[in-house]
């Protein structure tokens, strides 16, 4: 059976909307490349699913890293069509956080950041990642109707490395640090949930993907470090990004783990990371997003800084390496876990502030420009970020 085969005629096929039982006016395409950015792509179209004139579709786009993808949009409950249709049909608006082949969708496209902006410099090379031609330019031609950003400092990005995209730039803020921060009053839920008492510490380690990664350039090491703490006094729990963990498949990555037998560190499911990060009392990891949305909540933080090179100057990542605890193999983790705690207030001093610019207004700001793009009135009411939920699966956290 060929992909066209496949083709849906309901909800989004040509004539659909004589099909439609509720009242669909617009139609919009959330275009999803991997398993790290289909959470960013959920939490904006959750701004709009609830309204009654809108019709999501999902697609999977091409993407070297998409292994995961397919079985994330089944769970979902979601309409899926393939990218063959979704490049031949025409929808409203399109919304992703990666941007390859979006060059032929047939709508106006807002396009998300990918974890912290401002944040990943092109090893061997100046290029920022996801601000830069490369990532939003075909042939010259701007292929975003919006580019959101966070901080202000990414419209100096794209001044420098792509100009034509700044009519473009909306600063919307980090609607995933939003709906983090609403999670945080959730946090005894989340520590029930993933097996931890109330008098223990719960230690969170996370790892990027690549040669760069706490996982590549650590993990030995660590795994020896956390064995040596208290089970009675600290719970630790570990989350790899989506890239690692479907990349190389979940089975492989507990085996990989296991053979490191270290009791009482468990897995948690990779984009479950905000609930982990709400829950934790101190924070292992590498320079991957969820280490600095942690520092941005006010979670201690032991940095696995990235190689030289790898990180943009000014950066909420740099700012991490400068103010926060740097892990080191050679002393005990227990007196890096005392010395995060320590340099908290510096590290908040330091890193919250580079990572959005409109802190608590992602939901609001990030709305209006989706249902600009969509010519329709916004529905009623101030959109706010929610917090992230408690899955089932917490319940037995996936021991190594």
């Amino acid at each position: 059976m060929s992909e066209k085969d496949t083709w849906l005629e309901m909800p989004a096929g040509p004539g659909a909307g004589r099909w439609h039982t509720a009242p669909v006016q617009r139609l919009v395409l959330a275009v999803c490349h991997t398993v790290a950015s289909t959470q960013h792509v959920l939490d904006a179209v959750g701004l709009a699913e609830a309204d009654e004139r809108v019709q999501v579709v999902f697609t999977r786009a091409p993407d070297v890293l998409s292994n995961g993808t397919d079985a994330l949009l089944a769970s979902l409950g979601a309409v899926v069509i393939p990218w063959e249709q979704a490049i031949r049909s025409t929808f409203d608006l399109a919304v992703a956080a990666d941007c390859a082949g979006l060059h032929e969708l047939r709508a106006p496209i807002v396009q998300l950041p990918h974890g912290v902006v401002s944040n990943k410099v092109i090893p061997g090379d100046v290029l920022v990642a996801g601000l830069s031609a490369p990532w939003l330019t075909w042939y010259g031609r701007l292929i975003p109707a919006v580019v959101t950003v966070s901080h202000e400092s990414a419209l100096d990005v794209l001044a420098r490395q792509c100009p034509q995209a700044l009519p473009a730039a909306r600063l919307t803020g980090d609607l995933c640090l939003d709906r983090l921060t609403a999670s945080l009053p959730r946090r005894a839920a989340y520590r029930r949930a993933l097996g931890v008492s109330a008098d223990q510490t719960l230690v969170a380690v996370s790892s990027t993907w690549g040669e760069g990664s706490l996982f590549r350039r650590a993990w030995p090491s660590l795994c020896d470090a956390v064995r040596e703490l208290p089970r009675d006094r600290f719970a630790a729990r570990a989350v790899c990004h989506p890239a690692i963990w479907h990349g190389h498949g979940a089975r492989q990555v507990r085996a990989w783990a296991r053979s490191r037998r270290v009791p009482g560190l468990r897995f948690v499911e990779p984009l479950d990371w905000r609930a982990l990060a709400a829950a934790a009392d101190v924070w292992i990891g590498d320079y991957g997003s969820p280490t600095l949305y942690a520092a941005a909540v006010g979670v201690p933080v032991v940095h696995l800084p990235a190689p030289e090179g790898w990180v943009a100057p000014g950066s909420a990542a740099a700012a991490l390496a400068r103010t926060t605890t740097l892990l080191d193999a050679d002393r005990p983790l227990t007196a890096q876990l005392r010395e995060a705690e320590r340099r908290r207030e510096a590290v908040a001093a330091a890193v919250p502030g580079l990572v959005s610019t409109a802190r608590g207004e992602a939901a609001w700001r990030l709305r209006a420009e989706m249902y600009r793009l969509l010519r329709l009135p916004e529905p009623d009411g101030r959109a706010t970020a929610l917090p992230v939920a408690v899955p089932a699966r917490y319940r037995r956290p996936v021991a190594l």
